[in-house]
């Protein structure tokens, strides 16, 4: 009986089915799809907290109208920011490299369209600038200019933001400040820390590039948690693996970090870093070539205490992990390289160093040098030579010895009682310039004529200068009464400020003063009496040249 109802039920569902008919009557409509594209005003998307994102969205409608029935919602890193067509948007969203996003509803359809753009947005201090040491009212000072563009002046600038981020003095007797790189791979912050060093307070200590906040202090970083006898910090320097703190008397410590990827990871040893092979003669760190390039194997420095050039070791296979620093070695020349009468950079007894700076990458990973030194007679030489790249094994580091030049006039600039500072443009194929100052008056040696020349007078003596690493374009001055200056035109485009033309061919001097000024870029004052100046990028080893 079951069955036979199956059978019934099936049999008139298959009647009724059959009996409908299909009329077609069906409303079909194209469809006006928008196509959305998303670009931002910065070419490279990158952004700091607190700087105005804007977007004017291209849609593109498949039928040619414009429809105006449309909804709009901006999102970044899935937080809803925005519901207005083109966006005006004051970042407050950290985050590296995630999506801008623009979704466009037709109310008309209900079906929604998206374009979207990768943007990062950092903290207003993870960015390139300037980092600026002072001294004011008896305090270690530190002031941040975020400066991305060498055309324009900086777009942000915090001052004392130690002790604004911290709640507290910072310490007194600046000494220096160096950049604590961080690696270009999967880095523990994504910006570079700073190394201060002063004589008071908590000694030399180590704060955030991206936050500010205190990290660590120097002396807590030694195996004993105190600095070794009679050692007052002068300044700290972070290669990949090798760390060195430097005393003020030029004694080195050193400390071996378990990796490039963590910052502070092991101690630094109470034993001084020395030269020969009974461990008896320390090298003296008071003028080493500081540079931003962590393929060079390492640091050069003069050593006062054997007269010659060393170099300190800093080697990572990258392929095996392995490590070989903190080996001074020497440099090895070729006789033949040498005139009569040049200095041997073994042997420099007969002179006294004053500089010694790195241009350049030079090819195969070379690293050329320029030294100003002074004979017994008060003759001033510029000393150029290309030393090799430290592959760990060497004993020697094989040198190029280039040249060695007079530098006339030089005299009357360094002559033993005015302040002299110094900063050589890296980039010298397109920027041949060394800048050296006496008191207020900066001096422009120009090296494809091998003349100094007068090139700006200011209001106070120079006491720090740097070029920047955007194509050279500006250099930053800080004087003794506070005031930050940035000059351009050392590499400008056609029709703006030119030091060839004003300085080297109309024999010209820039005059630094309040007034308006074609070469002043940037000037501010009261940031008080400067240490050093510098210029930080946000988290790259190298500094690229371009």
């Amino acid at each position: 009986m079951k069955i036979h109802t199956l059978f019934t039920a099936i049999f008139l569902l298959f009647i009724v089915t059959s009996c409908y008919k299909d009329k077609g009557n069906y409303d079909y409509k194209e469809m006006n799809d928008i196509e959305v594209t998303v670009k931002v005003e910065d070419e490279y998307g990158t952004y700091a907290l607190g700087d105005i994102v804007t977007s004017t969205p291209e849609l593109t409608f498949a039928l040619g109208q414009e429809n105006t029935n449309l909804e709009y919602e901006w999102s970044f890193a899935g937080k809803v920011i925005s519901h207005t067509r083109n966006l005006e948007w004051v970042a407050d969203t950290i985050a590296s490299s995630k999506a801008l996003q623009l979704a466009v509803l037709d109310k008309g359809t209900g079906v929604t369209y998206f374009g979207h753009t990768y943007i990062s947005v950092s903290s207003k201090y993870a960015t390139d600038g300037w980092v600026v040491l002072s001294e004011k009212d008896g305090n270690s000072t530190l002031a941040f200019l975020s400066h991305r563009n060498g055309f324009n002046p900086p777009t942000g600038v915090v001052r004392d933001v130690y002790q604004m981020i911290n709640g507290h003095p910072m310490g007194t007797g600046p000494m220096s400040v160096y950049p604590h790189w961080t690696s270009q791979w999967d880095p523990e912050e994504e910006a570079s820390w700073l190394w201060i060093a002063q004589k008071g307070g908590q000694g030399a200590l180590e704060v955030s590039g991206s936050s500010y906040q205190q990290k660590v202090t120097l002396s807590q970083m030694f195996l004993d948690q105190a600095y070794p006898e009679g050692f007052t910090p002068a300044a700290v320097m972070d290669l990949q693996i090798l760390s060195l703190a430097i005393g003020e008397d030029g004694t080195i410590y050193t400390r071996v970090k378990e990796t490039n990827k963590l910052f502070n990871t092991g101690r630094f040893i109470d034993r001084p870093l020395t030269s020969d092979a009974k461990g008896e003669v320390k090298v003296d760190g008071s003028m080493i070539a500081y540079v931003r390039f962590d393929y060079h194997g390492g640091l050069l420095c003069y050593d006062k205490n054997t007269s010659q050039y060393l170099h300190i070791g800093d080697y990572v296979d990258y392929d095996s992990g392995e490590t070989r620093v903190g080996k001074v070695l020497p440099l090895k020349v070729d006789e033949g390289d040498y005139k009569e009468g040049d200095a041997r950079l073994n042997n420099m007894r007969d002179y006294k160093v004053h500089f010694i700076g790195a241009a350049a990458e030079g090819a195969n990973y070379d690293m050329p040098y320029m030294a100003v030194i002074e004979d017994q007679m008060g003759k001033f030489y510029l000393q150029r030579f290309t030393v090799d790249w430290y592959d760990g094994k060497m004993k020697e580091i094989p040198t190029k010895f280039e040249s060695q030049e007079e530098m006339p006039s030089l005299g009357s600039v360094i002559n033993g009682s005015s302040k002299n500072c110094f900063t050589l443009c890296r980039y010298q194929k397109e920027a041949p310039y060394m800048f050296i100052s006496k008191d207020n008056m900066l001096y422009l040696y120009y090296m494809t004529s091998g003349k100094l020349y007068p090139c700006a007078q200011f209001e106070s003596t120079i006491t720090s200068m740097d070029v920047n690493t955007y194509n050279n374009r500006n250099l930053a001055v800080g004087l003794e009464n506070g005031d930050i200056i940035i000059l351009k035109g050392i590499r400008s485009a056609d029709g703006e400020p030119n030091l060839d033309r004003y300085v080297i061919n109309g024999g010209n001097i820039i005059q630094v003063t309040d007034a308006k000024n074609d070469f002043v870029l940037f000037h501010e004052k009261d940031f008080g009496r400067v240490v050093q100046i510098f210029y930080k990028w946000n988290q790259q080893w190298n500094e690229y040249f371009y």
